[in-house]
């Protein structure tokens, strides 16, 4: 009956919405996480080929999520279909085989050889040229200016150097040692390499919105995908998720990086983008998790984008609670949902699903899924692990009021 009335909804609104993502495409793919929640990858699977059918190029994570679901039931060769079209989209097919779920597959599937000799055939029809343009003008946003020192001050840093062993030769750091006037320089040099960096993050924003202006969001199908592993990967609760390490790579932030560098910058006049970033949602090329990025560029996005925190408490050294039922509580997790101080849960939700985002609800379960290991590439809430050490056992009860049982 579910599937009914999606389907119901979306074919009455295919009529006046034909590229509308935010109405005929991530609520289908809202239904298809929601059920890998559940763990029912066979209606997964069905809600996927749905929302597939209903645009020309779905997202690349989309296709990874189908793949896994396909090869959890036995479907290998809708799974491959899948990840072909992954590879079209300038993923490696060498990187399936560093994949945390598609590692395992590729050692025992007497299918896989094939696949990926089919696979390395496939030309993906990118811009690589406009895609490291792209990096280096980002990577000069995020790096530091450097300012060659006064004759003078490198004279002292040389004369202290084999004391300061770990400052570079044109660090600007203070030497307890170092006369008044060579720290006024440095802090003259400080302040050159401020304006040097504020200058190189304004024109290079000026160029990027230029660039949307005229040519529209530039999305992965254009760009291609990721090609190198993050050195970081987020973990989860107390365990490292080696997944998030290859989700990084079924995307690509590059545009919405640059469009947020300049928020970690004061001194540089921000550019509204959201109308332009608002419009990619809707036509499809860039998803509608970007506005967690962008939060800071309007007041009109959802206040809360379904955050929950994900906690497990100890007892402090030398402290014992017999008649606390302590021993069953200290396995436990514990998780709390992030509260909006303005807007009801009903506004929230308006505003969220005018811009592709699901329910609060569906964030926060989606948030709860992922706090734990899992091969699925799910944005959705996002959690906070914490381990928290009680000092005595009647805080115990006060920390966890309130919260969720994690099971």
């Amino acid at each position: 009956m579910k599937k009914l009335l999606l389907l119901l909804f979306f074919y009455s609104s295919i009529s006046y919405a034909q590229t509308d993502f935010t109405r005929i495409y991530h609520p289908i793919i809202n239904e298809a996480e929601l059920a890998i929640v559940d763990t029912n990858y066979h209606e997964a699977l069905a809600f996927y080929n749905e929302a597939f059918a209903n645009v020309e190029k779905p997202f690349a994570k989309d296709y990874y999520n189908a793949a896994v679901c396909a090869t959890i039931i036995g479907k290998m060769p809708i799974a491959f279909d899948f990840l072909e079209k992954i590879v079209a989209k300038g993923y490696l097919v060498e990187n399936f085989r560093k994949d945390f779920f598609f590692k395992n597959v590729a050692d025992t599937c007497k299918q896989w050889a094939s696949f990926e000799k089919q696979a390395k055939l496939i030309k993906p029809q990118i811009n690589i040229q406009l895609r490291d343009s792209l990096q280096k003008m980002y990577h000069s946003m995020v790096s530091s200016p450097i300012t060659p020192l006064t004759p003078e001050l490198r004279t002292f840093v040389k004369e202290h150097a084999k004391e300061q062993k770990w400052m570079p030769v044109d660090s600007l750091v203070f030497i307890e040692s170092m006369p008044k006037n060579l720290k006024q320089q440095i802090d003259s040099l400080r302040k050159l390499n401020g304006i040097k960096g504020s200058g190189i993050i304004r024109n290079n924003m000026l160029i990027a919105h230029k660039m949307l202006e005229v040519h529209g969001f530039l999305d992965e199908n254009i760009l291609g995908l990721n090609s190198i592993f993050q050195n970081n990967p987020q973990a989860p609760p107390f365990q490292r998720n080696t997944s998030s390490a290859s989700s990084y790579l079924y995307e690509n932030t590059i545009i919405s990086d640059i469009l947020i560098a300049s928020s970690f910058q004061q001194s540089v006049d921000k550019i509204d983008v959201s109308t332009i970033v608002k419009q990619a949602i809707r036509e499809g090329k860039a998803h509608p998790a970007i506005i967690k990025s962008l939060i800071g560029y309007s007041t009109e996005e959802p206040c809360t984008m379904g955050r929950v925190l994900v906690i497990q408490v100890r007892l402090e050294d030398n402290i014992n609670c017999p008649n606390n039922n302590w021993e069953d509580k200290k396995e436990r997790f514990y998780w709390k949902k992030e509260k909006s101080a303005t807007l009801t849960e009903i506004e929230i939700n308006e505003r969220r699903q005018n811009l592709g985002l699901e329910r609060l609800d569906d964030a926060y379960r989606k948030a709860f899924f992922k706090s734990r290991p899992t091969p699925f590439l799910i944005y959705g809430g996002s959690y906070q692990a914490e381990l928290a050490y009680i000092p005595n056992c009647e805080l115990i009860d006060k920390m966890i009021k309130g919260a969720v049982v994690l099971r």
